[in-house]
This record gives C-alpha cells, structure tokens and sequence, in this order.
C-alpha cells in the first residue's frame, strides 16, 4: 500500500495533484485536522445556562409566547393564577421550564374565587356536606 506523510499530502493538496492512491491519506489527514478545529470551537464558546435556570422577566416572556400577548394580559393572567410565576420583590418573574410546562399542559392554577367555589360546592355537596 502507498504510503504518504502529512506534509507530502498536504503540498499534494495545495498542488491539485491529487491521486486516488493518495484519498485514504488524504481522509486521514482532514479528519485529524477538523478533530482538532471542533477541538478549539468547544473550548471558544461557553457552556450554556441549564434552562431550568433561565428566568423572564414580562417583556422576555411576551417574545417567548407563541401568541406575543400583550403586558396587561399577562399581568391579569398573573392576578387570576392562570400561570405560573414568581415574585421577587415588586418584579413578577417566570421560570423558563415552568412556562413551557404550562404551554404544553395547557391547565392553569385556579384563581382563590374557583378554589373557594369549589370548596363551598364540596361542603354544600348533600353527601359529605350539611345535610
């Protein structure tokens, strides 16, 4: 079998003299160097943040919905408990993993007014309740 060094192939390439005996080596050779570029890529950009780490804040989480609603809607969602959210202070945050879990479920928590009708329909229910 043909063999060549690296530096024989290499002024091979840069010559366009090219055989086909010289393809595996040539294979080799570029393989070793893209390894090592891929190498050298993964050391230049960070790792990126878990996104169950990621926070919004309303602005971020209105680009991030499907349907862009508008600031007040999600501050009304907020104050009927239709989604989840957090609050720091006087800001209203939201957990990335969260709000996807929301999107796909497709439930939202229920506001005191729902939790207390349904507590009254229990206690008023002929069966458990006052008779």
């Amino acid at each position: 079998m043909y063999l060549c060094t690296q530096k024989q192939i290499l002024i091979n390439m840069q010559q366009e003299n090219i055989t086909f005996n010289d393809m595996p080596q040539m294979l080799a050779v570029m393989y070793a160097k893209l390894n090592e570029l891929g190498d050298k890529v993964d050391k230049l950009i960070p790792p990126k943040k878990s996104e169950e780490q990621q926070w919004f804040n309303v602005a971020d989480l209105i680009e991030f919905l499907p349907t862009h609603p508008a600031e007040q809607t999600i501050y009304g969602w907020t104050s009927a408990r239709k989604i989840p959210f957090h609050k720091k202070g006087k800001n209203i945050i939201f957990n990335k993993a969260e709000i996807e879990e929301w999107l796909k479920s497709g439930t939202y928590r229920k506001s005191e007014t729902d939790l207390e009708n349904e507590a009254m329909a229990f206690i008023n229910n002929k069966r458990y309740g006052r008779k």
